[in-house]
């Protein structure tokens, strides 16, 4: 804990020792690679090369009727990438609980054009909170902030993505 401030975390290594299991590629852990939803296979989510969590290709199929990223695609990456930082943030829990998208709320702030790239800002104390509660309650939220931007690195989205998680056999 750094007096509760805000940090930006983007991609790090979340694929090292990754194995092969009933067609999904899994973490370290047993914990699954996001990537391999098939959900996020059908929108081709993948790792940023430039240090964010995840990112969607400057590509048509991703385009609205005014050839701008569609909400719909924006809102799926920004999810998966939320997802992708809980895997990192509490790795000693991922097998061992149910995590649910509870509720969301986002802003689309300019017209997305081309490559989308995600982030997650979390206060640092959020790790801590989280775990204090789910260790005493059996069940916590958790809420992260994620932002989308373009390659001018121009925020397009922003949102919050607050999560449901409840330990396995409670």
């Amino acid at each position: 804990m750094r007096d509760g401030k805000i940090v930006k975390i983007m991609a790090e290594d979340f694929y090292k020792d990754a194995v092969k299991k009933d067609n999904l590629t899994y973490l370290s852990h047993e914990v699954m690679n996001l990537k391999e939803i098939p959900f996020a296979k059908l929108l081709a989510v993948s790792d940023s090369t430039s240090g964010f969590l995840f990112e969607l290709s400057d590509n048509e199929k991703y385009t609205n009727h005014l050839g701008t990223v569609a909400a719909a695609a924006q809102f799926s990456l920004a999810e998966f990438a939320s997802g992708q930082w809980l895997i990192h943030a509490f790795p000693e829990y991922a097998t061992q609980v149910i995590p649910v998208l509870r509720k969301s709320e986002v802003k689309f702030r300019k017209p997305a054009i081309g490559r989308v790239r995600a982030r997650a800002i979390v206060n640092e104390d959020t790790r801590d909170l989280f775990i204090t509660e789910l260790t005493q309650r059996k069940r916590a939220l958790v809420t992260i902030v994620i932002e989308l931007v373009n390659d001018d690195l121009e925020i397009v989205m922003s949102g919050t993505y607050e999560w449901f998680i409840q330990l396995k056999n409670s």
